[in-house]
């Protein structure tokens, strides 16, 4: 295969990465609710949560540099499966890109201390606006959640309908290991 047929390294990598972060994000935040408020576990899952969200951001931005620096190989679908697919990448980076930052808005708005990797806090940018911290928490907990399980859903179902009724490559492209 010629490099345009299939994927970069760095596109796989980072594709199954952003994968583990969700649901490590995922895990910490329903694994904090496990624990009374106070508890030091409860705050390291919350922590842990604030920094995976962080890094899936990074990981992002670090996506869409690699989408723009290597070439992707060519779709493998008719004309309205290209553009069901463009559609819904875009939208999953748009809400991959503004969960990380919903949140971080919603602490700072709230007055939260943020701290990262265990090293650092996030200084206070915003005044306290406990009025639009609430709004900014509906959205990243409730509708950028929810648009991020039916995107990712989507993405899975096209990606097992080529592979179990197209029977073409497009999923093996992309699973790790493979050349």
């Amino acid at each position: 295969m010629n490099p345009t047929e299939r994927w970069h390294p760095l596109h796989k990598g980072l594709h199954w990465l952003t994968l583990a972060l969700i649901i490590t994000a995922w895990a910490a935040i329903e694994l904090h609710e496990q624990f009374a408020k106070g508890n030091p576990w409860r705050q390291w899952w919350e922590l842990l949560h604030f920094t995976v969200g962080f890094t899936l951001l990074l990981t992002i931005v670090l996506r869409l540099y690699g989408r723009a620096r290597y070439p992707r190989p060519a779709l493998i679908a008719s004309p309205w499966q290209a553009l069901a697919s463009k559609v819904v990448h875009v939208l999953l980076y748009l809400v991959l890109l503004a969960m990380p930052l919903a949140g971080m808005g919603m602490r700072q708005l709230a007055g939260k201390e943020t701290e990262l990797f265990w090293l650092f806090s996030v200084p206070q940018f915003t005044e306290v606006n406990m009025d639009l911290a609430k709004q900014v928490a509906w959205i990243h907990k409730d509708f950028l959640w929810t648009s991020l399980l039916v995107l990712v859903a989507i993405h899975v179902a096209g990606a097992l309908w080529h592979h179990l009724i197209d029977k073409d490559a497009t999923l093996r492209r992309m699973l790790p290991g493979r050349r």
